[in-house]
């Protein structure tokens, strides 16, 4: 069972989860930049943006996307506040793998 917060952080997690939902409802999405911050703060997941990206790019006669691409733009400089949100979450999210030695980094002596 989870645990009760203190109030205080209650109320400040509370208010931070209503601005996250008003920016994400409001958002606008002009430019594939847009639309993958969009589509990344509604779904949480970098596959189900890439597949919906290019299902609809397909539909269009348009070339596909990368993950990588999403990635990138999504670890770019935040334009704005949701951009800002979503980076922190990701960050957060993939620091376990970001902060692991690549196999190339191992050295034997």
């Amino acid at each position: 069972m989870r645990h009760l917060p203190k109030l205080a952080k209650a109320k400040e997690e509370l208010i931070f989860l209503q601005e996250f939902i008003v920016l994400t409802e409001n958002y606008e999405e002009t430019t594939l930049q847009q639309q993958i911050i969009k589509r990344y703060a509604t779904t949480g997941s970098m596959v189900q943006v890439v597949a919906q990206l290019n299902a609809e790019r397909q539909q269009e006669g348009l070339l596909p996307i990368e993950s990588s691409y999403v990635s990138e733009v999504i670890r770019s400089k935040p334009n704005d506040p949701l951009h800002k949100m979503v980076r922190s979450h990701y960050m957060k999210k993939t620091r376990h793998a970001r902060n692991r030695p690549s196999y190339s980094d191992t050295r034997y002596y």
